[in-house]
């Protein structure tokens, strides 16, 4: 019940919450003026990715007991936080941004065992590592600036982590059904051993027991139901971690650990002329649980679903979509093959179009007046929140989530 409240934003900490973060941003009266100085230090210190890299080498070597608070290999823990950094700067006007980006990192570091104390140490090295990539292109203004940023953070993640010490980091949920829908794709449906809320288009963090330490977020391809399992899409990377562990060598019966939902591509009321859906690869499943939450309307919106992949074969969901758009009459269904050996249609009332997500909603012009749910590679999605700005849609009717 605890967790049910906050995840609606109701309850005890609730209104703490708001007035901490009220009190951060008061308390940062340059923060514009160092959004100007952040962006002009950026070049400096890329590939940020690589940065994040000797941030990690500084922090381990001074504090070599962290080292077992995260997982064997640090890449995609790089490439993530380097992408939130620079979602910080880009949006350190927009605290309705930044605060719930940050706020969901802590809360996800809390089930690694990350405590306030910790953001000490990791602060130093985060800015060793920034100076020793500017190397002699560093300035006092770019470390102050820095400083500030990452102290709001901080207190940002570690507040949002403390609120939560109510509630338990993981719940176990068994492996009910595992389908290998290609050679490298598989889709799992995990029963929880207890009530597990959360709202159409979030996601899950998962670890499994066969690779402790290792979390990654997988989006939950169905809209809540009672005592229904979650869906989950996952893609191996060839990598040998988590997603190989569970598409390879996880089956039926397994336990898994589920951390709480957290998301923010979630429906709001629809603002104007309708509601547009791109999803790349695995993205489907944030696509078909907000399908799924607006089948449950009592009017649903004119709804655009554009599903991309690289050859015709790797849309691998293709049939339930066409089943969903020939009985939802307020769908409008697009798949997209990037492939360049594709010249045309398999055949079928929906259509095939050659390029990419991004080309096909290019081509039908402007989007003004939709609100726009995007899901996918990250390339995908930062090109084509760019390209609906340009095409009319207000940049606050777009959604993602951070990767």
């Amino acid at each position: 019940m605890l967790l049910r409240r906050r995840m609606r934003g109701v309850g005890p900490d609730a209104t703490d919450w708001r007035e901490r973060v009220t009190a951060l941003l008061a308390a940062w009266p340059e923060r514009l003026a160092d959004q100007r100085v952040l962006r002009d230090s950026l070049p400096t210190v890329e590939p940020l990715a690589e940065t994040v890299g000797d941030l990690y080498a500084a922090l381990f070597r001074d504090n070599p007991s962290l080292r077992s608070l995260f997982p064997d290999s640090l890449h995609a823990q790089q490439e993530r936080f380097a992408w939130s950094l620079k979602g910080l700067i880009e949006s350190l006007d927009r605290p309705d941004v930044i605060v719930p980006l940050f706020a969901e990192l802590g809360r996800a570091h809390r089930k690694l065992g990350v405590r306030t104390v910790h953001y000490g140490p990791f602060g130093s090295a985060f800015l060793e590592a920034l100076r020793g990539r500017a190397g002699a292109a560093w300035r006092p203004e770019y470390e102050a600036a820095w400083l500030r940023a990452y102290d709001f953070v901080a207190e940002v993640m570690s507040h949002a982590a403390e609120s939560d010490l109510g509630e338990p980091p993981y719940v176990r949920a068994t492996v009910v059904r595992h389908e290998l829908r290609r050679p490298d794709l598989a889709v799992l449906h995990l029963q929880p051993a207890e009530p597990y809320p959360y709202v159409a288009g979030q996601y899950a963090t998962v670890e499994s027991p066969r690779l402790p330490h290792s979390w990654r977020s997988f989006s939950i391809a169905n809209a809540p139901a009672e005592q229904a399992p979650l869906e989950l899409h996952v893609r191996a990377t060839g990598s040998g971690r988590l997603s190989d562990v569970l598409v390879y060598h996880t089956r039926v019966g397994d336990v898994l650990r589920l951390g709480p939902a957290r998301g923010s591509v979630t429906l709001t009321p629809p603002s104007g002329d309708g509601v547009l859906l791109a999803a790349g690869g695995t993205g489907l499943a944030t696509a078909k649980a907000l399908l799924d939450e607006l089948a449950r309307q009592a009017s649903p919106p004119v709804t655009w679903l554009f599903f991309g992949a690289r050859t015709v074969e790797d849309l691998y969901d293709r049939e339930d979509l066409s089943r969903r758009a020939n009985r939802y009459p307020w769908l409008r269904l697009v798949f997209t093959v990037a492939d360049g050996g594709f010249t045309g249609s398999p055949g079928g009332a929906h259509p095939y179009e050659a390029g990419t997500v991004v080309d096909a909603v290019t081509r039908r012009g402007s989007w003004a007046g939709y609100d726009a749910y995007l899901s996918g590679p990250r390339e995908m999605v930062e090109a084509l929140r760019d390209r609906l700005v340009a095409l009319g849609v207000a940049r606050d009717h777009i959604k993602y989530d951070p990767q």
